[in-house]
Formats: C-alpha cells, structure tokens, sequence
C-alpha cells in the first residue's frame, strides 16, 4: 500500500511538472506578442512573473526585457523611479548570466553601472577583466570595449602588477576581438538584408541592421583610439620582439596568432617580419577568402605589387558574394593603375560589371584617361590627348549615379571639360563633327567628335 501510494504521488508531480511547461510557453507566447507590437507597459506586467516562474523558458525573454527596462527608465518620471528601473535592469542582467552564461550579460551590467557611476573604476576593471578572461567574445559592444581598455591603460600606467609583455598581449587580444565584433555583426547584419530579399523582417531585426551598422562604426573608432593611446607604450619594435620571443610557444594556437597579426596590422607595422609569419601562418592554418585578402593588403604596403594581386585574386575567387567581389577586383585596380594599366582596367569593368554603381571605380578609370599624356606608352597627339578627357567625362557621369561619390565626380567633370579639345585647334587639324578617333594601347576605344 504504500509503495502505491507512492507511485500515485510520483504520477501527480508528473503531470504537475508537464502542466508547468506549457503554462510558460503560453504565458512567454502572450508577452511577446504584447513585445511585438510594443505595448510596452502591458509588457511590463507580465515580464516580472516571468522571470520569477519561468527563467529559462526563452532566452529572447531578456532581449525583451532588457529593451523594455531601457524605454522605462528613459522615461521615468523622476530621479527615484529611475534608480528603481536601473536596478531591476541590473538584476535582469544577473538573471540572463545565471541562466545564459553566455549571453554577455555580464558585460553590459557592467557598462550599465558605470554610466550611472553605481561602481568605482576599480571595481569596474576587475569585473570587466574577469568576463573578458571568460568569454571575451561577449565584448560586441564598442564603449565596453574601450572602457575596459582604458581602466586596463590606466592599471598599466600606475604600476599596478602590470608588466610590459602583460600589456603587448592584452593590446593584442583587445584589438583583435574589436576587429572579430566588426566581422561578426557584419555577417549578421548581411544574413538579415538577404533574407530581406525574400521575407519579411521583424522590426528587432530592422532594428539590429541600423544598429549594425553603428556599431561597426563605433568598433572601428574603438581600433583608431587604442592605436592613438597605446602609440606611447607600443612601437612596431617592441611588438615584432614581443611576438618573435613568444611566437614558437604559441604558432599552433590561432587565436594567439590573429591577435599577433591583429595587433601589428592594426599597428601599421608593414615591415614587420612576425605579420607576415603571422598571416601566412593563419592562412595554412584556416584559408579563407579573409586570409587571402589580409596577405594580399600586406603585400600591398610593403610594396610587392604581384604578391598583392596574387592574394587578392585567391580572395575574388573564394567570394560568393557579389559586392565583396567587386570590392576585390577594384581593389587589384588600384594597385595596377601605374604599373599595369591594361590589367587595371580589365578590373575596373569586372567591378563595375558586379556593382554598376560603383563610384569610385568609373572615377579611378576617368583619371586614368585624363592622365595619359603626349609621351605616354600610347603615342598620342597632343589633340588625342584633349579628346580623352570626353571619355572622361563619360565614366564620371556614370560616377555620379553613386551618391557618395557625386559631389567628387562633378568636380571632375568641370575640370575635364577645362581640358577638352578647342574648335580652332580641331579646324587647324581639320577635325569635324563626326570624325571618329581610334585609341590602341590599353585605352581601346574610340572617341565620336561632337561639335567643339
């Protein structure tokens, strides 16, 4: 009997324990629908129950509820209200971290209390420490990034058990993780514009695309600021020593690496012989259409041209996506526009045949017309030469259908029009309306005489 007894208690909790489970999902299901169409406050009403009786039922409950804690406190009605919002927004945070470890929550509690100065710096700088120690990927965020290294600078500085070699290292890591934030909330974002193409996005995910898109910016001017401060501590020499003694204990661990090829890049340390180690280890290590592309711009700075183009061909052709690869091509432009002007503008029409509105690349082919000159490799009268600047003209005109490059690409065509050919020099010439000029060389093209 009681062995039945029992039992029956063990079948109740049961179906107790299968009631409780669709009674969250139900309950989450009803939040977020009020989440969605932003009907904040009757939202607000049932977040509380929620993360008391149901913690783990969605982790998107914390993404909610963190958005909903921020619209309150920015419009709180008073200084009190506001503390009681950013407290619970605290708390909200210790939850997600308790139940989603990796969530990166904690990196955003602690931003949130050092705005509103709820913790020392000191303080600040031994949490943010701690959670970049555990989950450095969790430091998306361009002021936390920042912050952290600044209270890190300012540990440094004051002879707080820093060493010089601690610092290399952390100046590395940091930097790198700004440039895998920028990488990873760039193929986010670009995920969400192509499912674009085909369904409808929800406003978070609109959201996250505009938001996207300042916090690359920010991350990139995170970069640019750590550069500038660190310029007294860190030298090119110190780093390429650095690494050079370090990088046998570590040339299997590609974290360690990138962050070496992160930090010397980012550093502008061209000549350093640890980058290209680095890269060229990295690109064994894990090729990708991002490590031919990184050698290929190494080579570039240090001046070796072929090895550039070499690298950057090897990026086009692993690149699926047709902007980057226009991107690439017009990159190989650049670099050949002096050297190989042939080959340079095979790869302007590649990149203009990707992307018609590219800008700067109908530009950089207009200058290249405009530049050629009575003596160049072409054999050209000295009227041919005029005459080039129609074509010219032609490519910025197709420049200024890209808006950023409008206002440049009219201040081209007034100046190529100041070059264009004179009737009397045409009449001495006895060139006409009509009359058409041929271009060999790598120009390849003819030019129809309007009336001059």
């Amino acid at each position: 009997m009681k062995l039945l007894w029992v039992f029956f208690i063990s079948v109740l909790s049961l179906t107790a324990t299968a009631q409780v489970a669709p009674k969250c999902e139900d309950s989450f299901k009803v939040f977020e629908g009020k989440y969605l169409v932003r009907e904040f406050d009757e939202a607000y009403t049932l977040l509380a129950d929620l993360r008391k009786r149901c913690p783990k039922v969605s982790e998107r409950l914390y993404g909610y509820g963190e958005s909903i804690l921020k619209y309150r406190i920015e419009v709180a009605a008073s200084p009190e209200e506001k503390k009681t919002l950013v407290s619970d927004l605290v708390a909200l945070y210790n939850e997600q971290v308790l139940n989603y470890p990796a969530s990166g929550a904690d990196v955003k509690k602690i931003q949130l209390q050092m705005d509103y100065k709820l913790i020392t710096d000191a303080e600040a700088y031994k949490a943010f420490d701690k959670a970049f120690a555990r989950n450095k990927e969790s430091f998306i965020d361009y002021n936390s990034l920042l912050a952290y290294f600044n209270l890190f600078s300012e540990e440094y500085k004051a002879g707080r058990g820093i060493s010089d070699d601690q610092y290399f290292e952390k100046y590395g890591e940091i930097t790198s993780q700004g440039l895998n934030a920028q990488n990873k909330l760039t193929k986010e974002s670009e995920a969400l514009i192509k499912k674009q193409e085909t369904h409808q996005l929800t406003d978070d995910e609109k959201q996250f695309i505009t938001d996207a898109e300042i916090n690359i910016e920010g991350l990139k001017n995170v970069d640019e600021v750590i550069v500038s401060q660190s310029r007294e501590f860190i030298s090119c020499d110190k780093l390429n020593a650095y690494y050079d003694k370090n990088y046998e204990a570590h040339k299997a661990d590609y974290a360690w690496t990138e962050s070496m090829v992160n930090a010397l890049y980012g550093k502008k340390c061209y000549k350093s012989l640890m980058l290209q180690k680095g890269a060229l280890a990295l690109d064994k290590m894990k090729p990708s259409k991002e490590s031919a592309y990184r050698l290929g711009m190494i080579a570039l700075k240090k001046g070796d041209t072929n090895g550039g183009v070499k690298y950057f061909e090897q990026a086009a052709a692993l690149e699926n996506d047709q902007a980057k690869k226009s991107n690439i091509y017009f990159e190989i432009a650049r670099a050949l526009k002096n050297t190989d002007k042939a080959t340079a503008k095979k790869y302007i029409l590649k990149t203009t045949e990707l992307n018609p509105k590219n800008g700067e690349a109908y530009l950089l082919l207009a200058e290249m017309y405009a530049g050629v000159t009575s003596k160049s490799d072409c054999k050209i009268t000295d009227f041919e030469r005029k005459t080039l600047n129609f074509l010219a003209i032609d490519m910025a005109k197709k420049a200024e259908a890209d808006t950023k490059y409008k206002a440049a690409a009219s201040a081209a065509i007034t100046r190529y029009r100041k070059n264009l050919p004179t009737k009397d020099e045409a009449k001495v010439l006895k060139k006409k309306k009509g009359d058409v000029i041929s271009y060999g060389c790598w120009i390849n093209e003819t030019v129809t005489l309007p009336n001059l």
